[in-house]
């Protein structure tokens, strides 16, 4: 299975509240962070390798983004994460206010990298492809991809209406985003563990009040995935537009010799 691709998971049922938000940006270990807390018995864990696959979750999300009026925009996350014991990457990121206020229990964990600009570099460097022309046509024949495309259209129009900035992928928007968690954060009297995977299970274990496993701490390499994931969507889209050349050949070919055939009878 390759995450952001394919998801096997079943939606949970379970009714538990949001005992974890993941509040770190992508590309700042979030699926580290996922993999860890689902270890400590947080499971399971809401991360967009969970959303991205299922275009009704897509869609849910990408309205929710849009939705001025609180009430209706927490009910959309809701149907978003209601089931999960914990989240993090990007509905965590959007959504940020409504999880403190709709989970007042919810523990806040800071997902960080040791320098913004590595993770601007980091970040282009994974995800640049997916918010480019060449994305959007290549996936132009499959609605989960179409759904990511504008998704990611969504992410530039946000940054710009939040931070005043067009570019998501540089220092900037790293050092602003954070600085507007702890500020949220502290005017809810919130406490933030901030984060990096280097830290290991220590820090996180202590502020979650959970035991320190015997395993090593979780490295979940996405840059590698994404390599795969672009690979994978490329073929994707060749095999669409090589079925939709295939199919305005066979029209072009023989529906005019099939159709001066029937009025010459």
């Amino acid at each position: 299975m390759v995450r952001f691709v394919t998801d096997s998971r079943a939606r949970p049922t379970s009714k538990l509240p949001l005992l974890v938000i993941g509040a770190g940006l992508p590309r700042t270990a979030t699926s580290s962070l996922q993999a860890a807390l689902e270890e400590l018995g947080f499971d399971p864990c809401l991360h967009m390798a969970q959303v991205i696959p299922h275009p009704e979750r897509m869609e849910i999300l990408i309205e929710a983004t849009s939705e001025r009026d609180t009430g209706r925009r927490q009910k959309l996350v809701h149907q978003l994460v209601d089931g999960y014991q914990t989240v993090c990457d990007m509905p965590a990121v959007f959504f940020f206010s409504d999880l403190l206020d709709m989970y007042p229990e919810g523990k806040v964990v800071l997902s960080t990298r040791p320098d913004s600009e590595l993770w601007a570099k980091s970040c282009y460097g994974s995800l640049g492809f997916f918010f480019t022309r060449p994305f959007y046509w290549i996936g132009l024949f499959w609605k989960s991809d179409r759904l990511w495309y504008r998704m990611n259209m969504r992410i530039l129009e946000w940054c710009e209406e939040r931070y005043g900035l067009a570019d998501p992928f540089n220092a900037p928007m790293y050092e602003k985003y954070n600085e507007e968690v702890r500020a949220i954060a502290k005017e809810r009297g919130r406490e933030v563990l901030e984060f990096k995977a280097e830290d290991g299970w220590r820090p996180l274990c202590k502020f979650l009040n959970k035991g320190i496993p015997n395993s090593s701490f979780p490295r979940v390499n996405e840059k590698k995935t994404f390599r795969i994931i672009k690979a994978i969507l490329i073929a994707k889209g060749l095999l669409g537009w090589s079925i939709a050349g295939g199919a305005a050949w066979f029209a072009w070919k023989f529906l005019p010799r099939l159709f001066l055939a029937r009025l010459s009878r």
